[in-house]
């Protein structure tokens, strides 16, 4: 489950983007100027429908999702099957998978020890457009 409220107006921090890093095979990393990017910018498509809630527990390890991360969902973008939705149920926020199975759309967490929800017309609220964490 992930509760919380909207995210405050607080400044967007502009921070400086060097360039690419490998996560494969090391490369000699060149420390030249890219370009500068708002984080916001980069991270919510739309301001007026994006909101953030910390998510708690460990439902969607599997999809890289930790207990503690940062959401930002989007209300009013049109949920497909595969993506990550935000869905309120009777005791607050929950966030998986959207599936569909013989016709029939369900949840499925990232954590095979949580059962599938099969969620009521109107509890899926958003779709997840980005996550992040702070490793300090």
């Amino acid at each position: 489950m992930v509760h919380g409220k909207a995210a405050s107006s607080r400044k967007p921090h502009t921070l400086r983007k060097l360039g690419h890093v490998q996560a494969g095979f090391a490369s000699p990393a060149d420390e030249e100027l890219a370009d500068t990017i708002t984080v916001g910018e980069y991270l919510i498509r739309n301001k007026n429908a994006s909101y953030l809630l910390e998510v708690e527990g460990d439902s969607m390890q599997g999809a890289g999702i930790l207990s503690g991360d940062l959401v930002i969902f989007e209300r009013g973008k049109e949920p497909k099957v595969g993506d990550i939705v935000i869905a309120l149920l009777e005791d607050g926020y929950t966030i998986k998978y959207l599936r569909k199975k013989q016709g029939k759309l369900y949840l499925e967490a990232a954590n095979p020890t949580y059962p599938n929800l099969y969620p009521k017309q109107g509890e899926i609220v958003g779709v997840v457009v980005a996550t992040f964490r702070s490793y300090t």
